[in-house]
């Protein structure tokens, strides 16, 4: 038996209905022998776990099935992580799935590299418009290491990349840090790709395209809707990023961790005061969050307020969702946004 390269972890839960096509994704016969997919069963009741049968009859070295009570998208990150045998380990969402051919590419730069984060590229794909979105990082070379200092002096180029669908940790590190995902909880992603690199001393990105992220679903956590309806997930999410927060030294870690803060601050902003049909309401919660956020952690506020003053003005003008992201691209929006600062 070969030593495995790659652990693919699957946290699945209710989804039957895309869990072929997430596997067969990750099936490149002449590789299987350094291929470890884990497709953590949380708790499902739709009997997507039978899909797995197969897979395992086919490749018992290369897959494996936890099945465990439900404890949310963390809890089956944590799980399958626990028991990761590849040197890089990669998350993947049992509804989305992996663009096959890029793996040979793939596996073979992870054979020669000892970079803590490896980034590549993902697209996302809307299944109800078709409309296909690439997202990549721009670093000045591909395929060498880079600090996370030199990163963070290079935000623009990198950020794009540095996502849940873009990471992937070398196992040995992730294990090291004991990362532990919050759980029973949604938008705990956001810590995946958080404090991870805030630890890794060396970053490679690959101009290459991995991961197939499928948007566009009313049902996803990541639609208006159920994002509105777990408003207080991301919270608690915000709140404990914060508090972890404390414990990092680093100053370029610091920034990293204020910057994804921020990304997800605003995202609840979004949501709360152009969501909500209580338009009052909306903005009352973003205030109690504004608040708490001010009295700890006054950099976050300083990247945020410009968005909180135009969100705050589409909301007394009863603009939605549909507005904004049709105003976000104009220079009016992108003047206003960089020109002033909180006082």
């Amino acid at each position: 038996m070969s030593d495995k390269i790659l652990s693919v972890v699957i946290p699945s839960y209710n989804s039957k209905a895309y869990l072929v096509k997430c596997l067969d994704s990750l099936v490149v016969p002449e590789l299987m022998d350094k291929i470890d997919v884990i497709v953590v069963n949380d708790g499902s009741t739709d009997g997507s776990e039978t899909i797995c049968d197969e897979y395992i009859s086919r490749y018992p070295d290369s897959f494996t099935l936890i099945n465990k009570e439900n404890g949310g998208h963390g809890s089956a990150i944590n799980a399958g992580a626990a028991v990761a045998r590849g040197r890089y380990m990669k998350a993947l969402d049992a509804d989305d799935w992996f663009l096959t051919e890029s793996i040979p590419q793939y596996i073979e730069a992870l054979e020669k590299t000892d970079a803590d984060v490896v980034l590549t590229c993902h697209h996302t794909i809307n299944i109800t418009t078709g409309e296909v979105k690439n997202w990549r990082c721009f670093p000045d070379e591909f395929g060498r290491k880079y600090t996370m200092a030199e990163v963070m002096s290079d935000w623009k180029k990198f950020d794009r990349s540095l996502t849940f669908h873009g990471i992937t940790y070398r196992t040995a590190f992730y294990k090291e840090k004991g990362v532990k995902l919050a759980e029973n909880v949604f938008y705990e992603d956001h810590e995946y790709a958080t404090y991870p690199c805030c630890q890794a001393e060396s970053v490679l990105p690959l101009d290459l395209f991995v991961y197939e992220y499928r948007i566009g679903d009313v049902s996803q956590s990541v639609s208006a809707e159920n994002q509105l309806k777990r408003i207080d997930h991301t919270k608690f999410v915000i709140v404990k990023m914060l508090k972890d927060r404390t414990q990092i030294k680093d100053e370029w870690a610091r920034e990293y961790c204020d910057k994804k803060i921020h990304l997800l601050f605003l995202s609840f902003m979004v949501t709360s005061m152009l969501c909500d049909p209580d338009r009052k309401r909306g903005v009352a919660r973003v205030d109690e969050l504004m608040t708490y956020i001010v009295k700890r952690n006054r950099h976050v506020v300083d990247m945020s307020i410009n968005h909180y003053r135009i969100l705050k003005l589409l909301n007394a003008a009863h603009i939605g969702l549909e507005g904004y992201n049709r105003m976000l691209g104009s220079k009016l929006y992108n003047r206003v946004r960089h020109n002033k600062t909180f006082d």
